[in-house]
């Protein structure tokens, strides 16, 4: 697992940031175990949020990360959503 600075300050503003922050949630009841795909850590890290999300620290922009997730997890697009993590009321950034 690579090291990461978790207590860098991650702008909410998209145009402006060094990294983004989102939150992916699946959809469905069954959501998927990001344990499973280890190759997602060469574009993002990521921690557990609830029961069916997961919070997500990126270089990328979301069409971009969604691209490149759908292609190393072979995960439907369908099946999830991801968002900026200021767009979520009650969201903590620890």
């Amino acid at each position: 697992m690579t090291i990461r600075d978790y207590f860098h300050a991650f702008s909410t503003v998209s145009e402006q940031a060094e990294a983004y922050d989102y939150l992916i949630q699946f959809i469905s009841d069954t959501p998927a175990d990001l344990h499973d795909y280890p190759k997602i850590t060469q574009i993002c890290d990521w921690a557990t949020y609830t029961k069916n999300s997961f919070r997500i620290w990126t270089d990328f922009p979301i069409p971009e990360f969604e691209a490149r997730f759908v292609q190393l997890t072979g995960i439907n697009p369908s099946d999830f959503q991801i968002d900026y993590s200021h767009n979520f009321k009650d969201s903590n950034f620890f």
